[in-house]
């Protein structure tokens, strides 16, 4: 007998998903409550590789001074922490609950995103490589949690397709895919970068040089 079919998160209704993002707001010292204010601050976010809306009035400032974490929620009704470096827009989501290791992370994926955008001829050749079958691997949901840039929708496909056994999917799936949402090219590359994985057994990564700029 075949397993059940277990469908993705469906988009929560946005009223739903507001009383839980207020809920996230935290009594100020002064005893007024910052759960009182209104939503009308909300800012909705739709890219490819995620779709939620952040609370500009809930922002953690990181020690430096050079990022800033707003709190955040999924369509799907998953929070997370949606970072912005210094006079930027945010740029980058992590599924953390400490907002200052949200920013730790961002700091180092942004630094190797940068690094790897430096690299997308070659990451480009490689998903070219991949729907021709001159290259074969698989990706995993672990390379989607180490990807600098993890859609949101890749992770929740791995995640259902993991409850029913099936732990890796193609990378030649992804990379025709990735005609649709070129941000998949990262995972693709981390993916490829761990089924390099040396002789001795040791992840070969690389170094996010660019990530000292943030703090």
């Amino acid at each position: 007998m075949s397993a059940a079919f277990t469908p993705a998160p469906a988009p929560h209704h946005r009223d739903a998903l507001f009383k839980t993002l207020v809920g996230e707001r935290e009594d100020r010292p002064d005893g007024c409550s910052d759960k009182q204010r209104g939503v009308d601050s909300f800012t909705f976010v739709d890219r490819d590789w995620v779709t939620l809306w952040y609370d500009p009035e809930h922002a953690v400032r990181s020690h430096c001074g050079g990022m800033t974490a707003y709190r955040a929620i999924t369509t799907t009704g998953e929070l997370l922490w949606y970072i912005a470096p210094e006079g930027k827009a945010p740029v980058y989501h992590a599924q953390c609950a400490d907002p200052f290791e949200a920013i730790e992370h961002s700091t180092v994926a942004l630094g190797a995103q940068n690094d790897l955008n430096l690299r997308w001829a070659f990451i480009e050749r490689l998903a070219q490589d991949l729907r021709s079958g001159a290259q074969a691997f698989d990706i995993t949901l672990g390379d989607v949690k180490r990807s600098p840039v993890a859609p949101v929708a890749l992770r929740t496909l791995l995640s259902c397709l993991s409850s029913l056994g099936i732990r890796r999917v193609p990378a030649r799936l992804v990379a025709a895919l990735m005609k649709i949402d070129p941000s998949l090219g990262f995972v693709i590359h981390t993916a490829w970068m761990r089924s390099q994985t040396s002789a001795d057994g040791k992840y070969r990564s690389i170094d996010p040089v660019s990530c000292k700029a943030a703090c």
